[in-house]
């Protein structure tokens, strides 16, 4: 009995373990600057640089593009714009955790067609980067750099 109480605890500790480092990172199954989800009829880049940065367009478009980019800092700053007759860009940052640490939308015609800041603080890894089109009419563009 001593001897199976032993090996479920240690099981256990395995498992919660494997649960932590598992749910720690939840990006890391990805390489850096690969696409997770692409449901845009439009069109967005992403460069092969370190650091992520792009243009992206479309004609009365929607969906989702997603993608991976490796941090190694806390935070970092944020760039994108849009010259667009009409729609909107919303673009979403979550840290290694899944934790949203930005959120900002542009919307054509508002008067306001550009964005630059900061992430609020994340936990440096693989985050994930989401730009989400609503009835896109126009182009546009992002950056992004790490930041301490």
């Amino acid at each position: 009995m001593k001897s199976l109480r032993k090996v479920t605890g240690k099981l256990l500790v395995v498992l919660l373990i494997s649960l932590t480092i598992f749910s720690c990172n939840k990006y890391a199954k990805y390489d850096d600057h690969e696409v997770i989800q692409n449901t845009f009829s439009g069109s967005v880049g992403v460069d092969d640089d370190s650091d992520p940065d792009g243009n992206y367009s479309g004609s009365g478009d929607n969906g989702v593009f997603s993608f991976a980019w490796v941090n190694t800092k806390t935070k970092a700053s944020v760039k994108f714009d849009i010259d667009a007759t009409s729609g909107s860009v919303q673009m979403i940052l979550n840290d290694k955790n899944g934790k949203k640490i930005f959120d900002h939308t542009l919307t054509a015609g508002s008067g306001v067609n550009s964005y630059e800041g900061m992430t609020d603080e994340g936990k440096p890894g693989t985050w994930k980067v989401t730009l989400i089109f609503t009835n896109f009419d126009g182009n546009g563009s992002y950056e992004i750099d790490p930041k301490d």
